[in-house]
């Protein structure tokens, strides 16, 4: 097959599987200014307890260290761009506010499905060898994404699309043929500070710098032990994740609801009394399948809590003593505080 021919016949089997854009970049592009911002990430600690990010640092800013046959890396995406605004969803604080990615199937087992559909045609087409991943290797996405063409890191280090915004997932593909590639996408962003702004704990350092160290993303999601006192009102009622630097980006005017049916099952209706009730096996069951489960019944009973403490409802109080004394340091001292913010102002 002529490889002109490729590129045409690639996006039309991505389109019937239900990514919605790929591109095509090599290992050479990934340049010196790429490698000095991951390593500057790394010096400033901006990577808070993920200590993962500076394990295999040189397979990851360079990807013919990670496999040495790599010729092409194509990448792909799959929005998942919600109906509802999640910034409304935050008024509501009796419900859990979990991020929009968090859906009934875990996108990395929906993601690597599609990519396995495309990798046996891909292999068939070109004759080659390949690589697949999904968020779990020593790989920077975000780059590769933007040297492919698909969109440009945004001042608040996500991924941005002309077409999409910015609410979609990636996947990439090393394979060992050399093919053509596209063109850079350029930075889009212009003056704009919205996603800046909006930080309920100024988690940016600047424009395209987030220190981990304050995101609520990372507090709640990958943070063990107690979160600090200086961030607990600040995270309302997102027991997993925040969404607002990516729900507030004005590019997202142009994406168009996600038309995979695994990204729309979310768990909407989920409220905090119904949370601080789950037993593990309960929540195990609840949130099978999901990347919720991984984060573990205790760390999500922390996030809970804080919740109810943020929610200005005494009638939570009843439940939180419960808590007082839990074998878990830090779900008791957890209750003790937020007993201690619903009886301000008695």
């Amino acid at each position: 097959m002529e490889l002109k021919d490729f590129k045409s016949q690639l996006q039309q089997i991505v389109s019937d599987v239900g990514f919605s854009s790929v591109g095509i970049t090599d290992p050479s592009k990934v340049d010196q200014s790429i490698k000095e911002k991951f390593m500057d990430f790394i010096k400033n600690d901006w990577n808070a307890g993920m200590d993962w990010l500076e394990k295999r640092i040189n397979e990851r800013i360079a990807p013919e260290n990670l496999w040495p046959s790599v010729k092409s890396i194509l990448v792909f995406t799959d929005d998942y761009t919600p109906e509802e605004d999640p910034l409304e969803k935050l008024e509501d604080k009796d419900l859990t506010n979990l991020s929009v990615f968090v859906t009934k199937r875990d996108y990395h087992k929906v993601v690597k499905s599609k990519l396995k559909i495309v990798a046996s045609w891909v292999k068939k087409k070109l004759d080659c060898d390949l690589k697949i991943f999904v968020d779990t290797a020593p790989v920077m996405e975000k780059p590769l994404a933007q040297l492919s063409g698909l969109g440009w890191q945004g001042k608040h280090t996500n991924l941005v699309s002309r077409d999409l915004g910015n609410w979609f997932f990636i996947g990439v593909m090393y394979i060992d043929k050399s093919l053509p590639v596209d063109e850079p996408e350029e930075d889009n962003c212009g003056s704009c500070t919205k996603c800046l702004d909006v930080c309920p704990t100024n988690a940016f350092a600047g424009a395209y710098k987030l220190d981990a160290r304050k995101c609520i993303a990372y507090l709640t999601i990958e943070h063990k032990g107690a979160i600090d006192k200086e961030f607990r009102a600040l995270i309302g009622n997102r027991v997993f994740g925040c969404d607002d630097c990516l729900a507030i980006c004005p590019w997202n005017k142009f994406a168009k609801i996600a038309r995979n049916v695994n990204y729309r099952d979310r768990f909407s209706d989920l409220t905090l009394e119904r949370a601080i009730n789950f037993s593990d096996t309960e929540f195990r069951k609840f949130f099978s399948g999901t990347a919720v489960k991984r984060l573990g019944s205790t760390r999500f009973l922390r996030n809970v809590i804080y919740a109810m403490g943020n929610s200005g409802n005494k009638e939570y109080i009843v439940s939180l003593e419960r808590f007082l004394n839990y074998p878990v340091d830090y779900i008791s001292e957890a209750a003790s505080w937020s007993i201690s913010e619903l009886k301000k102002n008695e």
